[in-house]
This record gives C-alpha cells, structure tokens and sequence, in this order.
C-alpha cells in the first residue's frame, strides 16, 4: 500500500520547486530564502522518512528551479535564479551531511541578460548538455566540455524564441524541456510566455539543423495565456510523440505529434527527407510534424502550474493554484481521463 508522508521543508520562504533524482530515493528543493536543500530517503526498519544530506546559501536572489543530472555523471545539481545564473553543483562524499560543504560549487553560467527561469539537461547520452532559458528571450545550450570535469563549460549555441525584439520582461514565463526520444536531430518545446498575441499559440517545437542552429517549427496551438510548463513524454515505442502543457488559462493540454508521411510531402520535401532518413538510420525528426491535440482539461479551476510525465511516459501529474495533484491517463479507447485526485488534508474540495 503507498501512502503520503509530509514532512517540513524549513525553508524560509516560497518554495519554488523540487525535484526527484533518477532513483526516486534524493529530492533537491529551492526557495525564495535562496538556498538548496538536498534530501535523502532513509528507510528503517519500521519506518521511512526524508532526512536533510545539506542545505546551503546557493544564489543571491529566489532560486526558481533544480533539477538533477543523469547519475552516470555522478551527484550533480544545476540551479537557476533572479540573480541571472546558472550554478552547477556537486556532492562531496568526504564531507559529513549537513555541514553546508558538502555540495561544492563546480561553475558559474552568467550570459544570461535577465532573470534564468528554467533549465533543463539534455537528454542525449555521452554528452552532459545544459539548456537555459531567461527573460531576455534566448535559450542557450552549453556542455561540459570533460563531463568528469565540471568546472569546464562552454556556450555551444543559442537562439532567439522572442516572435520580436523588446525589452527584457521579468514576469516572463519561458519554459524548456528536451525530447527525450531517439530522433533524427535534437527537438525541443519552448513555453513562449506572453511574447505573441493571445491569438497565437504560446508554445512552440525547436528542431536542431544539425549544424549548431535550433530554428521555429510546429506550434502547440488553442492556449490563450501564459504557458507555465511543458514536457515532453518519453516515447517507450510508441509511433508518435506526447508532449503536455501547464498554462494559466486554467487548462492541462495533451498534444499528440507525429511525423506526416512521405505522400503527403511536396516531391522536393519527399527527396529531402529520404535523404535525411537514409543518413540518420530511419530516425523521425527531419520531416514536417503534424500536431493534434487529444487532451483538454480545466479541472483544476485555477492555474495550473507543472506537469511532469512518468518514465514510461503513460502517466501525466499536474499540480495547480487548487493545492490538489491530479494524474491522468489514457483509456483503453484512447482517451485520456483523470485517474486520481490527491490533496492535502489542509485544502478545502
């Protein structure tokens, strides 16, 4: 049977995110008090609790999100902040818990022109990528340049996701995740924050050329406010592609993506694509993707803030302004529906 447990965070102010590991067995979480705290699971022998690994002052302004690296790059943490960077964090085992040295700062990413409102690690394996995104309208990718060296990183690309020039926002709302499925060249979904006019879509496909430059492809069309969050489903074999979108209009959307087929493709398209097909062993990514959204939800009533697929990518959570956590999943008819509501016992129903 699982259960709930609560436990105190202590921090001093808003906590802005949390974040599992890969394991599910260390949680990091971040506040507006501007320090970390990593947690880890301790189960006993007649019972389990989180119990505090370190906590530390990490950035001179709120910290708005952490998330963890893929463990065969060891114990690595990535935050971001008002303060306009990116700090890449790593334990030290020597160090006893709990002493504010055990998490050592490993490099500082400072491009950024404005506040960095989300970070995302690559999913691609062999390579320890970064990417940010920040109020002044500009993804940017790095990678460590020796993945066992973290105090080593370089900018390796950058663009632009702003429909036009204007001046840096900060109550932005840019939101990044990477595919995190085989593809023929890297996808990525941008929440575009209020960039474009409320008749256009506020969430939008990247690809990557494969040559160092991302450029604008498909739209996630029907949102009418501000995307809060996005994620892109992993595919487990599927077909086709999953990606969801949190947004303060109140809704969780579902958009299913697959690639159009070659008959429906102009003749040069049609060559082109094969060409690119052939060189990438059949991986999907180089032809045109068509777009269909299959779920629609306003459940929550109020604004919805994160959502978060399961490894197998068939469970959807997503967290709102309602204080309640809602899963969701597809029948056997395809339709997706909601399979749980979990609340705190504090928030009224």
């Amino acid at each position: 049977m699982s259960s709930i447990t609560a436990f105190d965070t202590a921090h001093e102010d808003l906590v802005h995110d949390i974040a599992y590991d890969f394991y599910g067995k260390r949680l990091v979480t971040c506040s507006s008090d501007q320090r970390l705290k990593v947690w880890d699971f301790v189960e006993h022998e007649d019972s389990a609790a989180w119990e505090i690994n370190d906590t530390w002052k990490a950035h001179d302004s709120s910290i708005l999100k952490a998330i963890w690296a893929n463990p065969e790059y060891g114990q690595v943490i990535a935050s971001c902040s008002f303060d306009r960077q990116v700090k890449i964090w790593e334990e030290l085992s020597v160090e006893p818990k709990n002493s504010q040295k055990r998490w050592a700062e490993r490099f500082r990413l400072v491009e950024s022109r404005g506040a960095v409102l989300d970070i995302a690690f690559s999913p691609i394996p062999g390579a320890l990528r970064l990417a940010t995104c920040s109020v002044d309208g500009i993804v940017r990718v790095y990678e460590a340049l020796e993945p066992t060296n973290l105090a080593q990183w370089s900018q390796m690309e950058e663009f632009e996701i702003a429909s036009h020039h204007r001046p840096i926002d900060a109550d932005s709302g840019y939101c990044i995740d990477w595919c995190p499925n085989r593809t023929a060249t890297a996808l990525m979904v941008v929440g575009l924050g209020k960039e474009i006019g409320a008749r256009a879509s506020l969430s939008r496909i990247f690809k990557h050329d494969g040559h160092n430059r991302w450029y604008p492809a498909e739209c996630l069309p029907e949102h009418t406010q501000e995307v809060h969050d996005v994620s892109w489903a992993p595919s487990m074999a599927r077909s086709y592609q999953l990606i969801a979108t949190a947004c303060k209009d109140h809704h969780v959307r579902i958009f299913k993506i697959t690639e159009m087929p070659l008959t429906g493709l102009a003749p040069s398209q049609r060559a082109q694509s094969m060409s690119n097909n052939g060189r990438q062993g059949g991986r999907i990514g180089h032809r045109p993707l068509q777009v269909e959204m299959i779920g629609d939800f306003d459940d929550h009533h109020a604004e919805v803030w994160r959502v978060e697929w399961n490894v197998t990518g068939t469970i959807l959570s997503s967290s709102g302004d309602d204080g309640k956590l809602r899963l969701w999943k597809a029948g056997y008819d395809g339709q997706w529906r909601q399979m749980a509501v979990l609340a705190s016992t504090h928030v009224s129903s």
